[in-house]
């Protein structure tokens, strides 16, 4: 007889993080990155309430709106490999509740793939236009007229480190596989050794 639906919702993990094979990992370029988009955003809360003070006094900050569009642009580009290295999104962990284990590491396998491959056309891309920004010297829309390989720069180290944390996310993914098929085949060669044959 077939469990009803409540039975199954009942089974299912409380949380997603009790599904994953590798939640919540963080190398240390990826740390370092995430520090220094906090540190940033700290410094852009305070540039911003400066301005605005500023600005009620009758004063202004010239290129405060452009410092503050690309500090948001950097901000997000320096988490991207952080967030992308915790590997903690739903879709994810449904295929983890209602699918076999094999499934569902074959299907972690092959989203590990996937990400490795955009990870390595982003970053190569950013490359070419970090090369191409730099060649031409150009420069961003605005009072400033900032040249835009540093933004360019700053986008291509995330995606870097980006493809950084999708190949160690992959060996060690990789690498749990084998040694949880290791950990099989001796829990099976136990059990034989328990069970002789003639017994």
């Amino acid at each position: 007889m077939k469990d009803s639906a409540s039975d199954a919702l009942e089974r299912l993990p409380d949380s997603a993080n009790e599904t994953t094979e590798l939640s919540t990992r963080l190398w240390w370029p990826e740390k370092s990155l995430e520090w220094l988009a906090g540190l940033l955003l700290l410094i852009l809360t305070l540039f911003v309430t400066v301005t605005v003070l500023m600005r009620f006094s009758g004063n202004g900050v010239l290129g405060a709106v452009e410092i503050s569009a690309i500090a948001m642009v950097v901000i997000t580009a320096l988490v991207v490999p952080a967030a992308t290295a915790a590997d903690d999104n739903f879709k994810v962990e449904i295929v983890d509740m209602f699918n076999k284990p094999g499934l569902v590491r074959a299907a972690t396998v092959l989203g590990a793939v996937v990400q490795v491959v955009v990870s390595l056309f982003l970053a190569f891309s950013s490359l070419e236009l970090l090369i191409y920004d730099w060649n031409t010297k150009t420069t961003m829309a605005g009072e400033l007229s900032m040249p835009r390989y540093l933004l360019s720069f700053v986008v291509f180290l995330s995606f870097a480190v980006l493809l950084h944390a999708t190949i160690l996310f992959l060996v060690q993914l990789l690498r749990s596989r084998g040694n949880n098929g290791t950990e099989g085949s001796e829990g099976t060669a136990g059990v034989e050794s328990n069970n002789p044959e003639g017994a």
